[in-house]
């Protein structure tokens, strides 16, 4: 067996048994609704005041990747792309040009 194959059939076990512990996880937590008969804007504020946190931490992963993502496609400067990412949200790199000039 291939190196390559090998890498793969062990990244698609882990992806399973992560999937199942995943699933595993959510069903076993018992979610309950803490403002059953609320409207929509109620329920996204109680939403937002309560995962704050894990948005922020969401966010700030989501643009580390979008920015490592342009460094390798664009060859862009990984340090000044992740903090345009951050504060001015990933949709504002759609907006960098890549380095027409540059050697590869």
């Amino acid at each position: 067996m291939k190196t390559e194959q090998k890498d793969k059939s062990l990244s698609s076990m882990l992806l399973l048994l992560s999937g199942f512990l995943m699933v595993y996880g959510i069903g076993s937590a018992g979610f309950e609704n803490p403002i059953e008969w609320s409207s929509f804007p109620e329920y996204f504020s109680h939403f937002i005041d309560t995962y704050l946190d894990f948005i922020l931490i969401g966010y700030v992963f989501i643009c580390l990747q979008v920015a490592g993502y342009y460094e390798l496609k664009y060859r862009q400067d990984y340090l000044t792309i992740s903090l345009v990412s951050i504060l001015f949200t990933p949709l504002s790199l759609f907006f960098i040009k890549p380095h027409e000039n540059e050697p590869e």
